[in-house]
């Protein structure tokens, strides 16, 4: 079963919930939001935060090729975490719900506007690694290369959001 997200709420105060039709029957299903605990979120950031601290000046001295050997291998880490996270981590069980074609006709034209912001996120992100990747080649700076994996991580969580089959339904009602 491949599953399109279509249409994306979250109101604060709200559990958010998202719309996705199945590419080949066309039944619709709904998944609501995982709710987030903000303490993981400040422990995280103040966790990260000292390490990043502790690292600053930590500079890699290894050869140009096992550089990237290691640079390609946390890419390749990170697309798979990345899948993890996504498939178990964003959304509570997925139940099938019946809407009409209208009612899908109205969803995908008001998630429109969240696919476009999910498309800036993923262009920006994207780029600001590209540039972190290079600044990393250029002085071997851990933080640099922890910020620019971060970065794909985002990008490859975005990339999830935004498979070939939503931005060709997209770009169909137009």
């Amino acid at each position: 079963m491949k599953i399109i997200p279509i249409y994306t709420e979250s109101k604060k105060n709200q559990q958010g919930h998202t719309i996705f039709i199945d590419e080949h029957t066309e039944k619709s299903y709904k998944a609501l939001h995982k709710e987030s605990n903000q303490w993981v979120y400040w422990i995280g950031f103040f966790a990260i935060l000292a390490i990043m601290r502790s690292i600053q000046s930590i500079h890699i001295p290894l050869s140009l090729i096992s550089i990237i050997i290691i640079f390609t291998s946390l890419l390749v880490l990170t697309v798979l975490v990345s899948r993890i996270v996504y498939k178990h981590l964003f959304y509570e069980e997925v139940k099938e719900i019946y809407l009409t074609n209208t009612m899908i006709e109205k969803y995908i034209e008001d998630g429109k506007s969240v696919y476009k912001m999910e498309v800036w996120i993923a262009i920006l992100s994207f780029l600001i690694f590209v540039i972190l990747t290079i600044i990393f080649f250029i002085n071997l700076s851990l933080v640099i290369l922890i910020f620019s994996i971060f970065l794909f991580f985002i990008f490859c969580l975005m990339m999830k959001r935004l498979p070939l089959a939503r931005i060709k339904l997209y770009h169909k009602g137009k």
